[in-house]
């Protein structure tokens, strides 16, 4: 009776039949995404052949994708999208004006969007044989969800993705122009030699010479440049100093955790919880590693102690720990004489440390050090004593800090022997690089323009960042801790009113103001779902890394949402109050 059930159900709420239920889609009111009563739903001729169960109705709604059920009543949390068959043309922007061709090159450079959706028709329910169907990452799970409430290239710009975590990509001349201003000053104090910035990547070169393959573990060149960059910033004075064996280069940060994964031995890896969302899917594919989660309790700002770490380290026989630093999702940042301890004991244990530092230059505190009252920056690689002895690995790449995902160049900072075990996996893994954009690359290690480059940055998101936390301040939106470092804000949203103050809830609900965030659930990193339990399902991860109109446009959609939903209560106790005082009289 419930398969029977289930697909009656799934069926009246589906597009197929909207597009053409007049009555129903009518009900359902505008995009399709109002509620209706289970009882309207129980009424119909062919849920009755089945069962008149109202409890065994709202029990078979509940389990279709898609639905959300409160309590008597029921509704899609997807927009209807146009029904098909039709071809629209969409037009370009226009470029009569200045600021309309501004407009629209704001837009392409404020975040990464997707192609339209494939529809499902086009993909096959049936398995092929010998495959799985693999999890995807939060981030790209909600950004699926999102295309198919409509979100794609052609309609972005009614959209704010606050859910990827992608740097903007914008020139100087669309940022705020507080941030401007800002920037003009500097200038004229000398701090910066130009307003523009730095780097001017506008083409590469191919020619018959970098059309050949490259050294797995990347380029010469591009090695020494980033050993030089380490040295330079993090070891200046130090006997020990990184060179182009210390460094691989590798197609992305996730490419160089998947490299380090599979040259790991048997071993009993720690990781934090939360931490980035791609490390759950990665660390569950390798058999060798025994991942063992540490939560971090949020009392302590998400933080661990010293003594708490080596106590972890050593009381779980851990070979590794692995996390990122700033800290994805929370923000939180190890950091001066905390992180020289930390490799220490690293050193003193034993413990491999790998740290992700693919945001080490997204630093909002004042107390690190190399510094001046203009800039920050975060390395493990500065507490180092040996290079090659240190059981230290150091992930970076030009994907955040530079603003240039699309380039998909990372590097693997570490003792030889490990850049020779990486180079070995990456040989079957990946082949290495792209040759022609490896090259490319090497003028943007130079460290005195990476150092005005990260003055210009930290102005930027600084102001970004401080903006986000206002707006949420005067919603009601709890970020106990700050972001130190990374461009995340790890709100809480138990205190708002249900369904907002559930993640999945919030995330629905916010696609209908078509604004994109990411659930807290996906930061609970849990390999193999061995944990049956989920934490932080009354947070959410906002990114900040759009442009500023962008994160404005979303935090508005917000706003609406959550006095929306507020403004019901208020209505709902009125009523309350009103009957409760008719009836005393």
């Amino acid at each position: 009776m419930d398969v029977r059930l289930d697909r009656q159900l799934s069926y009246y709420f589906s597009d197929k039949n909207l597009w053409k239920d007049d009555w129903l889609a009518g009900q359902l009111g505008e995009d399709c995404a109002g509620w209706i009563s289970i009882a309207v739903i129980a009424g119909f001729k062919r849920v009755q052949q089945i069962t008149s169960d109202l409890e065994l109705i709202k029990s078979s709604l509940r389990r279709i994708d898609g639905l959300e059920v409160h309590e008597e009543n029921v509704r899609r949390w997807r927009r209807l999208p146009p029904k098909p068959c039709t071809t629209e043309v969409v037009e370009g922007g226009s470029t009569t004006g200045d600021g309309q061709v501004d407009e629209q090159e704001l837009q392409i450079a404020s975040t990464a969007t997707a192609d339209a959706p494939i529809s499902s028709a086009e993909i096959s329910p049936a398995s092929t044989p010998g495959f799985r169907q693999v999890p995807k990452t939060g981030v790209i799970f909600v950004m699926d969800e999102a295309a198919k409430s409509g979100y794609n290239a052609a309609t972005a710009h009614e959209w704010a993705n606050l859910g990827q975590g992608s740097p903007e990509t914008t020139k100087v001349r669309n940022w705020p122009t507080n941030v401007r201003k800002r920037l003009t000053e500097l200038n004229e104090k000398g701090k910066l030699s130009s307003e523009a910035g730095p780097f001017n990547l506008n083409s590469l070169e191919v020619n018959e010479e970098n059309l050949h393959y490259g050294n797995v573990n990347g380029d010469l060149a591009l090695r020494r440049a980033v050993a030089k960059f380490y040295n330079e910033l993090y070891r200046k004075g130090k006997a020990s100093q990184y060179s182009a064996e210390n460094v691989a280069i590798v197609g992305g940060g996730r490419l160089a955790l998947t490299r380090l994964c599979c040259a790991m031995d048997n071993v009993n890896l720690g990781h934090f919880l939360p931490d980035y969302t791609a490390y759950a899917e990665l660390l569950s594919q390798f058999k060798t590693i025994n991942s063992i989660p540490i939560p971090l309790d949020p009392q302590n700002n998400f933080r661990i102690t010293l003594k708490e770490l080596r106590r972890e380290i050593v009381g779980r026989g851990l070979s590794a720990l692995l996390l990122s630093n700033p800290c994805n999702p929370t923000g939180q940042l190890i950091e001066g004489e905390e992180l020289k301890n930390w490799v220490r004991i690293a050193r003193e244990t034993n413990c491999s440390l790998v740290l992700d530092e693919i945001y080490s230059r997204y630093i909002y505190t004042q107390r690190m050090a190399p510094t001046d009252a203009h800039w920050r920056m975060v390395s493990a690689a500065q507490f180092v004593d040996d290079v090659n002895k240190d059981p230290v690995i150091v992930l970076d790449g030009l994907t955040k800090c530079w603003r240039m995902p699309g380039l998909r160049i990372c590097w693997i900072v570490a003792p030889k022997n490990v850049i020779e075990a990486v180079g070995a996996a990456g040989s079957f893994l990946d082949g290495g690089p792209s040759l022609p954009t490896q090259r490319a690359c090497v003028p943007l290690l130079n460290a005195k323009d990476v150092i005005e480059q990260t003055i210009m940055l930290q102005v930027l998101f600084s102001h970004k960042r401080d903006f986000l936390l206002r707006r949420l301040q005067d919603m009601g939106v709890v970020v106990e801790h700050p972001p130190q470092g990374t461009f995340y804000c790890w709100c809480d949203i138990s205190k708002l009113p249900a369904p907002l103050n559930n993640c999945w809830g919030f995330f629905r609900e916010l696609l209908r103001e078509k604004v994109i965030v990411c659930p807290g659930v996906f930061f609970d990193v849990n390999p193999g779902s061995r944990r049956k339990f989920n934490s932080y399902d009354s947070f959410v991860r906002l990114s900040y890394g759009p442009s500023f109109k962008e994160i404005q446009r979303g935090l508005d959609g917000m706003q609406r949402m959550i006095e929306r939903h507020r403004k019901a209560i208020r209505g709902a106790d009125d009523e309350t109050a009103s009957t409760h005082s008719g009836t005393t009289h």
